[in-house]
């Protein structure tokens, strides 16, 4: 996977079985008006049409380099792969889903804006599905915040970020970019990027990238079935958010979240039936040094019959479901 010579900007993407859809995602790099611009393309050892498909497009406008593994590996160790690809020999590098597209001007928008400030290290914009463009809460009129500044945001509920449509500034990133103990790997990636000293933020208030929803996304596979989002905002929390929220505010935080994740947790398992999550979120935290106990589900419930006569308030943040 040796890329010895300089891209300005690259667009990443890793692809497993992505025949379906993964033509249109190739073409709308090509379509991209920002000039000095590489696509790479790792295959993960699919066994669809994906090199079949791959096969031929060396040659267009945009140049495109594809690798491909001997043995099909778990998907964060894929995307850690592919960013190889991209970080160290790129200035600015981008992932883009094999079922994912973006404008024509996204690359050229997204780069202007980090050119604007060198402490710029996370491009976010918002995103666009198949339910329409959602609303992530940044003021229209400010286009630049301190990394820290907009990490309270989030935790706050006050906004939110695609991480998936993410534009980085390279810099000289050693090991693993993802980490590949939980599966919102791309969320932590860009949180622990804007935690870095004097790191800044930039929102394109425009929908410069298509997430399209479909039975076989990972989201549909893994988050939704196992509701793993769950785990992962409590291990995002427990890495970031002491870092921006006051003494008080993190355990008023931790206090309020942990009963909503623990009487959703009791939902998942007795109204829904859904024992393999309840199960799985139990095994996940107990490997982490933070099984509930008897009094947590208790409190849990406690909170819930609070919530129901208007005592307390419910959780109106990330994550919900």
């Amino acid at each position: 996977m040796d890329t010895p010579y300089f891209a300005p900007v690259v667009v990443i993407t890793p692809v497993y079985n992505g025949a379906e859809f993964l033509a249109e995602t190739l073409d709308a790099v090509q379509e991209q008006t920002y000039p000095n611009l590489t696509h790479f393309v790792l295959d993960n050892a699919s066994t669809d049409g994906t090199a079949q498909i791959l096969s031929g497009r060396e040659l267009g406008r945009v140049p495109l380099i594809t690798r491909r593994n001997d043995v099909l590996l778990p998907i964060a160790d894929n995307w850690n792969e592919a960013a190889r690809l991209g970080v160290g020999i790129a200035t600015y590098f981008r992932f883009l889903c094999a079922d994912d597209t973006l404008p024509p001007d996204a690359i050229e928008k997204m780069v202007a804006l980090a050119e604007s400030d060198p402490a710029i290290n996370v491009v976010a914009c918002q995103r666009q599905t198949d339910a329409g463009v959602e609303s992530l809460g940044w003021d229209p009129k400010r286009s630049v915040y301190d990394g820290r500044e907009a990490l309270r945001s989030c935790f706050l509920g006050v906004t939110g970020l695609a991480a998936s449509h993410f534009l980085y500034r390279s810099g000289q990133r050693n090991g693993q970019f993802f980490d590949d103990s939980i599966l919102h790997f791309d969320t932590d990636a860009g949180f622990r990027l804007l935690a870095e000293p004097g790191a800044k933020l930039g929102v394109v208030h425009q929908p410069l990238g298509f997430t399209r929803e479909h039975d076989d996304t990972v989201t549909q596979r893994e988050v939704n079935a196992k509701h793993t989002n769950f785990l992962d905002w409590y291990v995002l929390v427990q890495r970031y958010a002491g870092g921006v929220l006051s003494s008080e505010e993190m355990v008023n935080y931790m206090r309020a979240f942990r009963r909503h994740y623990f009487g959703r947790m009791l939902a998942w398992r007795f109204a829904d039936r859904n024992a393999l999550a309840y199960d799985w979120h139990i095994r996940e935290l107990q490997a982490r040094g933070a099984q509930p106990t008897l009094s947590d589900f208790g409190d849990a419930l406690l909170d819930y019959g609070l919530r129901k006569i208007g005592m307390r308030t419910r959780w109106d943040h990330y994550p919900q479901g």
